[in-house]
Parts: C-alpha cells; sequence; structure tokens
C-alpha cells in the first residue's frame, strides 16, 4: 500500500484555504448578531406574532425565548407548571412548538458558519432538511395546542442571559478538526479502504462512514462528506442520505447525553415522556424525509 503524504497534505492545504475563511466570516457574522443582542430583540418583535395563535401567554414566553435560548424557554414552562399556571398538556404542545426556535439557533451556529461553508449547496439541501424536521414538530405542536383547546392563562417573566458566541473558539474547536480529519480522509482514499470495507452491507460504505463519524464528531463527518464528494466516492443525492441517516442515528445518543437531563430536571417523570414523544416524532419525520431524498433526488 502506498501512501503520497504530500499528495494528502497539498489537498488538504487547498481545502482549508478555499473553505475555512468562509467560516471565519460566517462565525463572526453570528458572534456579533449575538453579541448586540439582535437575536434577543428578534424574540420581543415576534411574541405578537405568537399571540395570533390563540395560544396561553407561557407558551408564547416559552416560543420566544427559545429563539435565544432552548434552556430558558424550558425553564419558563418548568416554573409555569411549578405554579401551575399551565398544565403536563401544555407543556407537551408547547415543547413540540419549540422545535423550530430551538432548531433555528442550532441554524445559526452551526449550520450557517460550518456546514453550508464546507458543503455548499449539499450542506444548504441538508440543512433546508434539518429545519422541515423543525417545522413539521412545531405545526404537530400547535395542532395539539389546537385539540387540547389550550388558551390564554398566565404570563411568565423571565430574565435571559446569553452566553457570548465566541469566533476564537470556533476557530480553537473546528479547525483541527478539519484539518487532521480531511488529511485521513485523504489517505484512507488512496488506500481504497470506502471502497473495499464494509462490502457486505446494503449501504454503500462511504455512506455508512460519514454516518458513523457523526457519532464521534459532528464537523469531523461534515469534512468526511465534502472529501468524498470531491474526490467522487460520494454522489450528491446519497451525501444528503448519508448526513441525514447520521443525524438520525445520532439522534438517541444526543437526547440520552443531553435532553433527558436537562427535561428531567425540569420535569420530572414528564421530563421523560416530552423527550420520548419529541424524539420520536423526530425519527420518524427524519425517516420519511431519507426515504423521499432517495425516491426523489
Amino acid at each position: 500500500m502506498n501512501l503520497d503524504i504530500i499528495e494528502a497534505a497539498n489537498s488538504t492545504l487547498k481545502f482549508v484555504l478555499s473553505t475555512f475563511p468562509v467560516i471565519l466570516v460566517a462565525s463572526f457574522a453570528t458572534s456579533q448578531l449575538i453579541e448586540r443582542g439582535l437575536m434577543e430583540k428578534f424574540s420581543e418583535r415576534i411574541k405578537p406574532l405568537l399571540k395570533r395563535l390563540n395560544l396561553s401567554e407561557v407558551t408564547v414566553s416559552s416560543v420566544a425565548v427559545c429563539f435565544v435560548s432552548a434552556t430558558a424557554a424550558y425553564s419558563i414552562l418548568s416554573q409555569a407548571l411549578r405554579e401551575k399556571a399551565i398544565d403536563d398538556r401544555e407543556v407537551i404542545a408547547a415543547s413540540f412548538i419549540n422545535s423550530f426556535p430551538s432548531m433555528l439557533t442550532h441554524f445559526y451556529c452551526f449550520l450557517i458558519p460550518f456546514v453550508i461553508p464546507v458543503l455548499g449547496w449539499v450542506g444548504f439541501i441538508y440543512a433546508a432538511l434539518r429545519l422541515t424536521v423543525a417545522v413539521v414538530k412545531s405545526l404537530i405542536g400547535l395542532a395539539i395546542a389546537r385539540m387540547w383547546n389550550i388558551r390564554k392563562k398566565s404570563e411568565a417573566k423571565q430574565d435571559i442571559k446569553v452566553g457570548s458566541f465566541s469566533t476564537l473558539e470556533i476557530v480553537k474547536n473546528t479547525l483541527p478538526v478539519m484539518i487532521a480529519t480531511y488529511f485521513f480522509v485523504q489517505l484512507m482514499l488512496q488506500s481504497s479502504i470506502f471502497s473495499s470495507s464494509l462490502s457486505f452491507l446494503l449501504l454503500d460504505p462511504a455512506v455508512l462512514s460519514v454516518s458513523a463519524i457523526q457519532l464521534i464528531n459532528q464537523k469531523a463527518s461534515i469534512v468526511v462528506c465534502k472529501s468524498l464528494l470531491e474526490s467522487d466516492a460520494l454522489s450528491i443525492e446519497l451525501a444528503i442520505v448519508a448526513l441525514m441517516l447520521g443525524n438520525v442515528v445520532t439522534f438517541s445518543t444526543s437526547y440520552i447525553k443531553h435532553s433527558l437531563p436537562l427535561h428531567v430536571s425540569l420535569f420530572g417523570k414528564l421530563g421523560i415522556k416530552i423527550v420520548v414523544l419529541n424524539g420520536v416524532a423526530s425519527l420518524i419525520i427524519g425517516a420519511i424525509l431519507i426515504v423521499g431524498v432517495i425516491l426523489f433526488l
């Protein structure tokens, strides 16, 4: 097996020089939006629109705050539940409605400054599909709220503290992963590992590789996907399938690590129910979108 380290290093350098400046600019722009409080102003301005949906003041406040901080949004619901201003059903409905605003936070913190600059149109389509999942879940939440006839009851107020979005931290956390991952993939491509390993499975080995790497590091999986696309080891359709499949596969893990502890600490046993219902909905919608991509793209 002959590996050309210099060629792999040159390919990595070209990739980093063409991609990282875009990430840096996007990260800086996002940092300014947050540090200048523009996202907080947005959450306040959207409250009148949310009130037209005939939701309770607690739910409206939670959804508006969720555009800035999901933790603060769920804290509002928890406080209102303890004070018996809302019931379990309204908390469940609000958790579904909060899917879009909480996903939007991930959108401007990760998908815009990193995924889209790295993957281009593939990243844009992937981001759109992720948003679609969130939008559908929010619509389900609105339907549930209407079905349970949730009305305006009370108003919850809570000070929101939003941490500074550090461009320097993004550089420190992103650049080493990008360089190491891209260089490693170039070496693996030279060794033909993607065409020989896992060949007994029905899915393309490259698809499985991108999906599996998401279990370890999301940024690394994005860089691997880009490398495979440029090497024609992965088509655009399969790249999107790989990313969505990886998102579905890692969904349970991330929920257990992050969402479950948060929700249980805030809502007790109800928190488990919230996580399970939202998790099942996300998995089903994600699976439907993957099938759609396979059939129509």
